[in-house]
């Protein structure tokens, strides 16, 4: 089993996922439900996921801007 790494609010696709499969990711968008919150390290690595918290949002709220 491959190392996970656990996310500050839930993980993303990047540009560069949404670059090499269009057709299933989009940069932004929540990756799949069972790995949004922990994913394994080597996607990380690869720059096809970031945290939601670290994506700059250009002036957009998500509902979880208004939760807390």
């Amino acid at each position: 089993m491959s190392e996970t790494v656990k996310a500050k609010t839930f993980w993303v696709w990047t540009d560069k996922a949404e670059a090499k499969n269009p057709a299933r990711s989009r940069s932004g968008e929540p990756i799949w439900e069972d790995k949004r919150y922990e994913a394994p390290q080597w996607m990380i690595d690869q720059g096809l996921i970031q945290d939601a918290g670290d994506v700059d949002k250009e002036g957009q709220m998500s509902i979880f801007d208004l939760m807390g």
